[in-house]
């Protein structure tokens, strides 16, 4: 960001009055969108390339196909594969040529040596995320260009597509789904409940990557469930060494000091903090300081994240029904948000309750301590139990809600599972995956915006129309 220089030279963006900084965002932020390497420009890239490309395809398909084109229910087949054929082809020119417009700004050169010096530096759970590419086959005098800052948007349209082809072939192969009650509420039941599976194990994903691989995750989408989460950075750190091995009961790894600044803190024993003297953590410093009770410790996280999000929802929700403002709107408007902000109480909510159970309730009940020690509970199966409870709270939205939410999840537990960044000479992968997903999607929705689940294909299907 620039900074504006004041009347007597002064250059110190932290003496900048607040309005002026807030203004100069503003302006960041309105000029940026009208950048050539941004995505206003790319989505006009690529939906005037789709739009302008179908018409000599479809003159040259046309012409391609005129000798075996008969009369009758023949003709109207062959140009409707004409047409399907055009706007697909269409579609993968112009998304091919259109990603790179996004990622001519993502090309960066690395020196390999420097990076791995700095790696050694970090946190561990850090280094261990970067071994692929610090270890890998590299020249340690040459640079590694990388690319990678679309693959967020790769894997949304990768998804969408799969999704798209699973829902389509099995409304082909059973068509009287849609003409019998019983088949109807049989498919509508195996979609409900394969959204909420989809969400609970991409959701499960994008926690278990919160917790022990954060730079796989998107630095805004970090942040986000970090506010939700409100949980204290020094636990979080204590769990991460426990997984890498750095914080070990009965073994002094020099890594007490951490726990015991908490316990300081929040007036416990400092014995709670060590590790040769306590096994396991006691529960009440992962509650922080809510008390020794599992069950209201999950209620009060509950309360917290449901006020965290129904802060945000609810603005939202009053803002889009005050298109057509009634007191019908407004009792629906309250009734959503109130419905999203249970959903997010209880997904925090069942992920502690998930630890706490694990760690030192039901898990050690099940379990003996010779088959599962409490180490092996702190250093990643009680995150585990907590990432597999927490998403199943997605029960508590609308049908619809819950297939918008898997499909927006999905995409970003696929991404915990990539490197963000990776060698620009395999970014013509990248396109070919990127390309031919928005052309099944542009296809299917341009056709008919059903065959495209969720508000994506309503939206898709208006523009191109």
């Amino acid at each position: 960001m620039t900074y504006w220089t004041t009347i007597d030279g002064n250059t110190d963006h932290a003496r900048m009055p607040a309005n002026s900084s807030c203004l100069l965002q503003i302006y960041s932020v309105l000029v940026g969108s009208f950048a050539i390497r941004r995505l206003p420009t790319f989505c006009a890239a690529l939906v005037g390339g789709y739009t302008f490309l179908q018409w000599p395809l479809r003159l040259l398909f046309d012409y391609a196909s005129i000798p075996r084109m008969g009369k009758g229910v023949l003709s109207r087949r062959m140009g409707d594969t004409s047409h399907a054929a055009s706007r697909f082809l269409a579609a993968l020119i112009s998304a091919w040529f259109s990603l790179e417009i996004l990622n001519k700004r993502a090309l960066a050169r690395v020196d390999w040596k420097d990076s791995k010096q700095a790696a050694q530096h970090q946190p561990t759970s850090l280094a261990l995320q970067n071994a692929t590419i610090l270890d890998s086959k590299v020249s340690l005098t040459s640079p590694l260009v990388l690319a990678g800052k679309t693959v967020d948007l790769t894997l949304l349209a990768f998804t969408r597509a799969l999704d798209s082809l699973v829902v389509n072939l099995y409304r082909r192969s059973y068509p009287s789904s849609a003409n019998t009650a019983t088949a109807s509420s049989t498919f509508s039941a195996i979609s409900r409940y394969a959204d909420t599976f989809i969400f609970a194990l991409s959701s499960g994903t994008v926690m278990w990557a919160w917790f022990y691989l954060p730079d796989r995750l998107p630095r805004a989408y970090n942040k986000w469930i970090s506010e939700a989460a409100r949980v204290d950075p020094r636990l979080i750190d204590v769990l991460r060494k426990a997984h890498a091995g750095e914080f070990v009961y009965g073994e002094d790894t020099g890594q007490a000091h951490v726990l015991q600044s908490m316990c300081s803190d929040y007036g416990w024993p400092l014995a709670w903090g060590d590790p040769i003297k306590t096994t396991p953590i006691p529960c009440e410093i992962v509650h922080m300081g809510t008390g020794p009770s599992c069950h209201w410790h999950a209620a009060v996280r509950f309360s917290q994240a449901f006020q965290f999000a129904l802060a945000t929802y609810l603005p939202l929700q009053l803002l889009v029904k005050a298109r057509n403002p009634s007191f019908r709107a407004f009792r629906r408007a309250c009734e959503e948000a109130m419905r999203s902000s249970a959903f997010l109480g209880a997904f925090v909510g069942l992920f502690y309750y998930g630890v706490c159970l694990s760690r030192t309730r039901l898990g050690p009940s099940i379990f003996s301590r010779k088959t599962i020690t409490p180490m092996m509970w702190d250093s990643g199966l009680c995150v585990g139990a907590g990432c597999v409870l927490c998403g199943w709270s997605a029960l508590i939205e609308a049908e619809k809600r819950r297939m918008e939410l898997a499909l927006f999840v999905a995409p970003r537990a696929l991404a915990t599972l990539l490197p963000r960044d990776y060698d620009a000479k395999c970014f013509w992968k990248e396109k070919a995956i990127f390309s031919l997903s928005t052309a099944m999607v542009f296809t299917l929705a341009h056709e008919d915006p059903r065959k495209v689940r969720g508000v994506l294909g309503r939206l898709i299907h208006r523009v191109l129309q």
